[in-house]
C-alpha cells in the first residue's frame, strides 16, 4: 500500500468514527429520561406502534434505493477514478458496506428500544440509511466496474453522448446484476426489522409480567420474505453467471 492509498484510508476512518460518534451522540440526546418522552419520541407500548412505524418505512427504504444507485452511477461514470473525492467516498462506502447488517440492527434495537424505550420516523430512517445505501451503492459499483470498457469506447467513438451510452449500453449490461443487489438489500432490511420487532416484543412482554413471550407472526413473515428475495438474488446471478 502506497502513501496516498494510506493517507486517503486514514480520512476515511477518520471522517467514519466521526459520523458513528455524531450518531451515538445523537441516540444519547433522545434518550427515555425520567418517564419522559424526549425529541418527538413515542413510547413503545404495543407492537401495533412498531408496525405503524416500519410501514411507513417502505417508501423511505425506496427512496434510498433510488438515491443509492445514482450515487453508484455518478461515482463511475461521471467522477474521476483518480480524484481525491472518489477515493474518500469510495473508502468511507466499502467500510460501511462491509459492516454486518446484524451489527445494524443490534445497534440500533439498543439505542431505540433498550436504551431510549422510544420510536421515531428520524431514529428508523437514520437507520435504514445505513443498512440500505452502502450495500446498495457498493454492489451497483462493482457491477458497473464489470462493463466491458470496449462497449464504452466504440458508443463514444460513433458520437453517442454519456447518457446515451449509459442508458443504451450500460443499463441493459448491468440491469440483472444491479437487480440482485437491490433483492440482497431488500433482504437485508426484512431481516433487521425482524429482529427490530422480535426485541420490541421481548421489551414489552418484559414491562408486562402477564404475558409469556412469543415471536409474533409478523416477524416470522418477515424472516420469511427476506429468505425469499436472498433466494431470488442468489437465482439471478447464478443465472446471470451462466
Amino acid at each position: 500500500m502506497n502513501r496516498s492509498n494510506l493517507l486517503y484510508n486514514v480520512i476515511a476512518i477518520v471522517i467514519l468514527a466521526l459520523v458513528l460518534f455524531m450518531f451515538w451522540n445523537f441516540a444519547a440526546s433522545t434518550s427515555y429520561v425520567e418517564g419522559k418522552i424526549t425529541s418527538g419520541g413515542v413510547v413503545i407500548d404495543t407492537l401495533s406502534t412498531i408496525y405503524g412505524y416500519l410501514y411507513g418505512m417502505i417508501p423511505i427504504c425506496c427512496v434510498l434505493i433510488l438515491f443509492s444507485l445514482a450515487v453508484a452511477f455518478y461515482l463511475e461514470e461521471w467522477l474521476s477514478h483518480r480524484s481525491w473525492q472518489y477515493r474518500i467516498i469510495e473508502r468511507i462506502i466499502a467500510i460501511f458496506a462491509c459492516i454486518p447488517s446484524l451489527v445494524y440492527g443490534l445497534f440500533c434495537a439498543y439505542f431505540i428500544v433498550v436504551k431510549s424505550q422510544q420510536i421515531s420516523y428520524l431514529t428508523l430512517t437514520i437507520a435504514v440509511f445505513f443498512i440500505v445505501v452502502p450495500v446498495t451503492i457498493r454492489t451497483t459499483q462493482q457491477v458497473i466496474q464489470k462493463v466491458d470498457l470496449s462497449v464504452r469506447e466504440a458508443a463514444y467513438a460513433l458520437g453517442a453522448k454519456r447518457m446515451r451510452v449509459i442508458a443504451d449500453h450500460v443499463i441493459p449490461n448491468t440491469f440483472p446484476m444491479i437487480l440482485t443487489g437491490i433483492f440482497t438489500t431488500i433482504s437485508r432490511v426484512l431481516a433487521i426489522a425482524a429482529l427490530f420487532i422480535v426485541i420490541c416484543g421481548w421489551k414489552i412482554t418484559e414491562s408486562n409480567s402477564k404475558h409469556s413471550f412469543d415471536i409474533p407472526n409478523n416477524a416470522i413473515v418477515l424472516l420469511s420474505s427476506a429468505l425469499l428475495f436472498s433466494v431470488i438474488s442468489c437465482l439471478f446471478e447464478k443465472k446471470k453467471s451462466l
